[in-house]
């Protein structure tokens, strides 16, 4: 069995803004951990790199070697828990420059990537920050130590971002003569609806309904799509389809006598030049297969693209025990095309619950004697459970990046856990005016410093 850990990590925030809270200088430094001979470490200033304004920067991350359970990505690589300082540092200077959280977030969205001097592909930022607050009702937020019963109560947001990849992938289509397609890629589905996505590409691009779509994966004789990671199986897969589905479109417009262009293929008749003839006849009782082979190019080079949203959340903290409980939780994200609406809401739903327990619960403990896990098993290893999460509202908002991909879509898996916690963590200091900046914010760091009943 292979067993890998996230790394602990260790992060230093500078920020230096002018009176109205427009940052002038950003400085992000983290340490994390890995066995001496494994060559990753946790990219924790991944999100920094691209985020916010400063034209005055320091981004380091510095790899430890100890002798633990091989480190790697947990659920996000990088954002996940550098978005986790980052976010709740954006709070503290919020406050301390009186700017509005969501303001200040605003005022701080630099024009071109700070680090590279890039120009950015489609983005939504400001539209999930304003979209989100209003939903929320974020002006009517309450000031901090406001009670009910033995409850404080209080409100926090942060920043949802995460980076953006393509990788390499074929993937093959076949159009059979009968009126269905077959789709077939080595690309597994864990759970994120690929076969859905992939079907529903092939059915768009061939005219076809989606039942009439068959989608086979996870076959090692398939063409090698892109793998189930990095939040790139869609729209590098994706792409792949496309671009078979595009070469056999190719082809019966070749066979049909017109221009691509001019071609409609729609209930299995292919339409052109005001010509119009079922598929069958052009396939003339045989199949019309393409392999298409995705590599990205210099598009996706030449812009930073990324994935964002933003995370408001309320959140109960019992005034005796130090108990927290989530009890309002909105995510607005901005993720290019949506390729599958429900497919990508249960996404970004999976990694608030994920953010939850990173923010509260989860906490993986070693003896500092010998290495060990002490913890190794669901029963002392907390991850949230029905009770632990409220209604989740999850609005996507519409965007189109063509220089994300083929399909103008982003990434959607690991968005909704980067910044979540920070949101939760938000809430919690504005509830109750105690900050934790070691996670999970468990009832031991908040019980003692809690305000007097």
């Amino acid at each position: 069995q292979c067993v890998m850990r996230r790394s602990e990590t260790s992060q230093r925030l500078r920020l230096a803004a002018d009176a109205d809270g427009r940052l002038n200088g950003f400085g992000h430094e983290a340490r994390v951990s890995n066995l001496p001979e494994e060559s990753f470490g946790e990219p924790v200033v991944q999100a920094s790199e691209f985020l916010y304004r400063g034209e005055n920067r320091i981004l380091r991350v510095d790899l430890a070697r100890i002798h633990r359970v091989t480190a790697g990505s947990v659920r996000a690589p990088g954002e996940a828990v550098g978005m986790m300082a980052l976010e709740c540092a954006m709070d503290e200077l919020a406050e301390a420059s009186g700017v509005d959280p969501v303001e200040l977030r605003l005022r701080n969205i630099p024009e071109r990537h700070p680090s590279q001097d890039i120009p950015y592909s489609s983005r939504k930022l400001a539209e999930c920050l304003r979209l989100g607050a209003e939903r929320f009702g974020w002006t009517a937020r309450k000031p901090c130590h406001t009670r009910d019963g033995e409850w404080w109560i209080g409100t926090g947001m942060a920043t949802a971002a995460r980076v953006h990849n393509l990788n390499e992938a074929q993937a093959r289509v076949t159009l059979r003569a009968d009126g269905t397609a077959l789709v077939a890629s080595d690309m597994t589905d864990i759970g994120t609806g690929t076969y859905a996505v992939l079907g529903q590409v092939a059915a768009e691009m061939l005219g076809l309904e989606i039942g009439k779509v068959e989608v086979r994966l996870g076959d090692s004789s398939f063409p090698p799509g892109a793998g189930s990671g990095g939040s790139w199986g869609a729209a590098s897969t994706g792409s792949a389809v496309f671009l078979a589905c595009e070469a056999i479109r190719m082809e019966l417009a070749e066979r049909l006598g017109c221009a691509e262009e001019a071609l409609t293929l729609k209930d299995g008749f292919v339409h052109g030049d005001n010509r119009r003839l079922p598929v069958a006849e052009l396939l003339d009782g045989a199949t019309l297969e393409e392999t298409g082979h995705f590599k990205g190019g210099k598009t996706s080079e030449n812009f930073a693209a990324a994935m964002y949203g933003a995370f408001f959340a309320e959140v109960a903290v019992n005034a005796y025990t130090g108990e927290t409980r989530v009890r309002r939780f909105e995510g607005t994200f901005g993720l290019g095309r949506v390729l599958n609406q429900k497919t990508a809401t249960s996404q970004c739903m999976g990694g608030m619950v994920w953010g939850i327990g990173s923010a509260l619960t989860e906490e993986e403990v070693f003896d500092l004697r010998d290495g060990h896990i002490v913890n190794p098993d669901l029963a002392e290893y907390h991850v949230p459970v029905n009770l632990d999460v409220p209604h989740l509202d999850v609005t996507l908002v519409e965007e189109r990046d063509p220089a994300a991909s083929l399909l103008q879509a982003k990434g959607v898996g690991e968005l909704g856990i980067c910044g979540a916690p920070a949101a939760i963590a938000n809430a919690i200091y504005n509830a109750c005016g105690v900050r934790v900046r070691a996670f999970p914010i468990t009832p031991d760091k908040l019980v003692e410093r809690l305000p007097d009943v």
